[in-house]
């Protein structure tokens, strides 16, 4: 049984290959789509389907059913491109990202994040959305992409959209629990998800509730409407194949090779306020002498960053304060906040956050946290120095650093400086507190910069803006320590 099986299978996928050999648009289209499919495999061995919903450099979103992650915060990812990962590696490993709908089993969603390079393939990309406008009403013919089960562990499969009710969608017939979160497409565009099966037909929801889902958590999908893929990565270790300032982008008859723009910040204000009213400097773009021959994770090289805005300085109490009485994120609470007095401590930057917490503050005013590369830059400058002020060894009237740690006191009151207290700490863009105070979380999930408590045994090291404070790259530390605090970024126009 399980022979026939199997050729019915392979009948099916060859049908679909026969129909892609008639057009190469299909046949491009088609190898796009199994770019943006993954396998989700839970710590209790439940398996179903995600797929990709924006590409970024050190980043992937995949969305999902809730009930696909089984309450697993850290589920493993299979690309349907598997043999293409960087040296042979295994599964990768992705992380939950808070907000996911786990109460709903019927219509609950959730977003995985998969970061760093060595942990995707050469080749992903982002799904394209259909337009939130034009829901599917029935009678389409809509390809499925998941997980048969015992039918092997990929298929492409046919099914009809028998009706759509409100939020829901039929597929007749049915498709295997392994299916569930997977992506549900006409014309090679997302109109909904897979959910479950009821009797003999599918169930799954309509991509108005995957949009509207993704737009309550701030993150914007590759692609809607039938624009243009962007998220097609070739890895910057390996040779690239395209000339020097072009890219590879999707056209109406396939993938084309087009110019890239050169980045310029010409015209840019040199500063800007922020929507939670933090004051924000210009970082010009071009290229920046990145890392130190003293570490051998941040190697020198020269790295060409494009314009953005940074805060000026740390977010403070004050701001924080008000993230936790407005937004809708309650659990945000960091480690040692019972000791904050808001009038004596409003001007210190909050400590005591852990990745999520910096995360979601920058996500709940409309930025984002900065890149290991746009720190980097921000803090330094493009000359290569040490430190803010240069190269000169540090001293307590430098910056806030090399004090004692403390198990049960106050750090506001003792540790902390207020931001911009020390002059000398401030980098070529005009950026405080960058080598002291406080360490900041930044987008890949490690921390940046010095803190009150580095400087011992001795600075020369340990306070270098080249230096990538490591930091579990799941975990992003949950504890919260007391010299934990963050900054905020955003794209320039």
């Amino acid at each position: 049984m399980r022979w026939f099986q199997r050729q019915i299978f392979r009948s099916m996928v060859m049908a679909v290959v026969v129909v892609s050999a008639a057009s190469n648009t299909f046949a491009l289209d088609l190898d796009a789509l199994k770019a943006g499919v993954v396998k989700i495999t839970t710590k209790t061995g439940q398996v179903g389907t995600g797929f990709i919903v924006r590409v970024e450099p050190e980043m992937l979103y995949i969305i999902t059913a809730a009930h696909v992650i089984a309450g697993d915060p850290q589920p493993t990812i299979d690309f349907f491109s598997k043999d293409v990962l960087p040296g042979g590696q295994g599964p990768a490993q992705g992380m939950v990202l808070p907000g996911a709908q786990v109460s709903d089993d019927l219509r609950g969603l959730a977003i995985i994040l998969v970061r760093g390079k060595d942990q995707r393939p050469s080749v992903v990309t982002g799904l394209v959305f259909e337009s939130s406008a034009q829901l599917a009403s029935g009678g389409e013919q809509a390809l499925v992409i998941g997980h048969p089960g015992g039918g092997g562990d990929w298929a492409l499969v046919k099914r009809d959209i028998s009706n759509r009710v409100v939020h829901d969608i039929t597929l007749d017939p049915g498709v295997a629990s392994r299916f569930s979160g997977g992506p549900i497409l006409v014309d090679g565009k997302v109109v909904g998800m897979v959910m479950t099966n009821r009797g003999e037909f599918g169930l799954g929801i309509t991509h108005k509730n995957l949009l509207n889902y993704l737009d309550g958590i701030g993150i914007e999908p590759q692609a809607t409407d039938g624009t243009a893929l962007g998220g097609f990565v070739i890895k910057p270790e390996e040779p690239s194949p395209l000339p020097n300032n072009h890219r590879l982008n999707r056209g109406p008859g396939g993938f084309i090779v087009e110019e890239s723009p050169e980045p310029s910040s010409k015209g840019l204000p040199s500063s800007t306020t922020g929507q939670d009213g933090a004051p924000m400097v210009l970082v010009p773009d071009g290229e920046f002498l990145k890392g130190s021959r003293s570490f051998k994770d941040n190697p020198p090289r020269k790295t060409l960053v494009k314009a953005f805005y940074i805060d000026t300085y740390e977010v403070t109490v004050e701001r924080y304060a008000k993230f936790l009485k407005q937004g809708s994120d309650t659990q945000r609470i960091p480690a040692g906040w019972d000791d904050v007095n808001l009038g004596a401590h409003r001007k210190h930057p909050v400590a005591g956050t852990n990745y999520f917490d910096a995360y979601s503050y920058c996500r709940w005013v409309g930025k984002r946290l900065p890149t290991n590369d746009e720190w980097e830059k921000a803090a330094r400058g493009t000359d290569g120095r040490k430190y803010p002020w240069g190269n000169e060894k540090p001293h307590e009237s430098m910056t806030n650093f090399n004090k004692n740690y403390c198990f049960f006191c106050n750090v506001y009151d003792e540790k902390i400086s207020p931001i911009g207290s020390f002059q000398k700490d401030k980098s070529p863009f005009g950026v405080f507190d960058m080598a002291g105070n406080v360490t900041e979380w930044v987008d890949e999930g490690n921390r940046r910069g010095g803190d009150w408590r580095t400087g011992w045994p001795g600075a020369d090291e340990s306070m270098e803006l080249a230096r990538l404070w490591p930091s579990d790259k799941m975990t992003k530390n949950p504890g919260g320590n007391p010299d934990q605090g963050f900054r905020c970024a955003q794209d320039a126009p």
